[in-house]
């Protein structure tokens, strides 16, 4: 399965990703106010893209993302980086949300991500313009 939808529990569609084969990275995108357990469901299921795609690049759009996550962040640092290094991720580009507390919660996220190369954008296609020159 190359693309995966993610839907909370009241059906709604919280979490889309899917590996690109033409740019070489996995897109993810976050949608709306998601939990901090639809946040875990989809972070572990992105995992399984990258051990797929055997790709060192990775898209995390937060763009439609209107919830804030600082507090999870301390759990992607310790559960997830680790795994997606062991995978192979070297460059994370990383989509801000314009909701102020959710672009913060994205800022924090770059500091915990080592070594992965982290980079936070205001746009998808800037986003996109430095990943694909990785």
């Amino acid at each position: 399965m190359n693309k995966q939808i993610i839907r909370d529990s009241k059906d709604r569609i919280f979490y889309e990703a899917e590996i690109d084969q033409e740019n070489g990275w996995v897109y993810v995108n976050w949608i709306g106010n998601v939990s901090l357990d639809d946040v875990k469901r989809g972070s572990e299921a992105f995992l399984d893209l990258l051990a797929i795609s055997k790709s060192k690049k990775l898209l995390n759009d937060n763009s439609l993302l209107t919830s804030n996550f600082l507090e999870i962040n301390e759990w992607i640092e310790e559960q997830i980086i680790p795994k997606a290094v062991a995978l192979g991720l070297l460059y994370f580009a990383h989509i801000l949300s314009p909701k102020f507390i959710t672009n913060f919660s994205g800022v924090d996220l770059g500091l915990r991500v080592k070594p992965i190369e982290f980079q936070a954008f205001k746009s998808r296609d800037k986003a996109e313009k430095w990943l694909s020159s990785k």
